[in-house]
């Protein structure tokens, strides 16, 4: 009660003008302008005394509108060092440098799970088929299931997505179109653009298992050529190889044939 009272004579000190709320002044306007004479005096009285209760009342109102803090809204800052924040849901939040997130705690825990942020934020997020998780930038509209992924809104007129596993759906706020982003890859979405795009994507490292008995270098590359879809050459294409290779990617092999056979092989693009 006594906060309540500080908070609403701040307001009163805060708005005075001199001759705004002079009581007398204005009743004797009110009196000129009704044409009060004094035997309606009493009457005049239960008139002001009833019009003063709602304006206290109508006050009192407005103070509270004005002066309620916003309890149910969280607001997480990160200043000069990233800040880590645990949502309600067990959700993890990274703020880096001068990045802020804020979300309805209500909302949040019955309802859906919607973060609003500024800067650049990284997320874990739990997964919740029936709420989905949403975030929202400046120029970027998030949506997953549960899944691990960083959004930069860092730069005033480009924002980027960049996803580190799981599946998140990416919206510019300013159009309608949405692409999938998977493992490895990232998007950006430019100010005054409706649709997202991929800069980049991570290509799956892929292995292969090979046996070669006494086979000539030309055919082994040939092979290897043809698995990788690429176009491996060599000047020294008078040696053999006999080897086995198990689940290795294209670059292991390579380096090893070159030190068995003391060879130079190309990787060119077919």
């Amino acid at each position: 009660m006594k906060e309540l009272e500080n908070k609403c004579l701040r307001f009163v000190l805060h708005y005075y003008q001199k001759d705004k709320l002079d009581t007398p002044k204005a009743l004797k306007a009110f009196k000129e302008k009704n044409r009060i004479s004094v035997h309606k005096h009493s009457s005049f009285r239960t008139f002001l005394f009833t019009s003063g209760a709602a304006a206290i009342i109508l006050l009192a109102v407005a103070l509270h509108t004005m002066l309620r803090p916003d309890s149910e809204r969280t607001v997480i800052t990160a200043h000069a060092q990233r800040v880590n924040y645990l949502l309600p849901d067990s959700s993890l939040l990274t703020l880096y440098p001068y990045s802020s997130v804020s979300f309805c705690k209500q909302t949040y825990q019955n309802d859906r799970r919607e973060i609003q942020m500024k800067g650049k934020v990284a997320f874990t997020v739990r997964h919740d088929e029936t709420r989905p998780f949403r975030v929202l930038g400046r120029l970027t509209q998030t949506v997953v299931l549960g899944t691990q992924f960083t959004v930069d809104e860092s730069r005033q007129d480009t924002a980027s997505v960049q996803v580190t596993t799981g599946k998140v759906r990416l919206t510019s706020l300013q159009g309608t179109e949405s692409v999938i982003l998977t493992k490895g890859m990232t998007a950006q979405i430019v100010k005054g653009e409706t649709k997202p795009r991929v800069i980049s994507q991570k290509q799956e490292i892929r292995k292969g298992s090979f046996q070669f008995e006494n086979t000539p270098l030309s055919q082994v590359l040939e092979q290897l050529s043809r698995y990788y879809q690429v176009r491996l050459t060599t000047q020294t294409s008078d040696k053999r190889l006999t080897a086995r290779f198990e689940e290795r990617s294209l670059d292991e092999i390579i380096e090893i044939i070159e030190k068995v056979l003391k060879v130079k092989i190309r990787k060119e693009k077919p």
